[in-house]
Parts: C-alpha cells; structure tokens; sequence
C-alpha cells in the first residue's frame, strides 16, 4: 500500500494511507508489526515499525484515508545511520 509521511523523527513517523485494512486484517491492530519502505531523496530505507495509534481524517481534509502513527522498532544499521542523518538535516533545516 502507498501513502506519504506527514511528520518524521529518530524514533517514529506518521503517514496518511487510504486505508488500514489489507484484505480482512487490520494492520493497525495491537501487537501488530509492519514492513514499512520509506524513499528518502538519497535511498529508500527500510523498518519494521509498530502502530501506536491512528485516525480517520476528516471529511472536510482535501484528502481522505487515514492518519497512522508508528514506532520504529527495528532497521539495519546502514538504514538507520541514512534515516538519521535524513532526520537530522530536517531538523536543522526546521522543516519538521
């Protein structure tokens, strides 16, 4: 499923998605945990995050679907050093 970040930091990110339902499951549900691919302008990274909450946006937004938060709970270290470094230059730049 495609979506699109809306707010990223070291330890987790949220995203907005057309749906939290692949086929019957949830995949928002507690103890659930995901493969999440990020492109980021140097490389896509990778993580397996888990959900800690989310909402459905409202139907005045110009865009409809789904605000989902997640922890990042595991990424290989080459993806994490990229992903904080990404994380970091935003920061600096105050674009966050």
């Amino acid at each position: 499923m495609n979506g699109h970040t809306i707010d990223v930091s070291t330890t987790g990110l949220s995203f907005v998605v057309p749906a939290i339902r692949i086929g019957e499951h949830y995949f928002t549900g507690p103890d659930r945990k995901l493969l999440l691919k990020v492109d980021l302008p140097e490389r896509p990274v990778e993580m397996q995050v888990s959900p800690v909450r989310y909402e459905s946006l409202d139907e005045n937004e110009t865009e409809k679907g789904y605000v989902v938060g997640v922890f990042i709970v595991e990424m290989s270290e080459e993806d994490r050093a990229g992903f904080d470094l990404y994380v970091n230059k935003l920061q600096r730049h105050r674009i966050i």
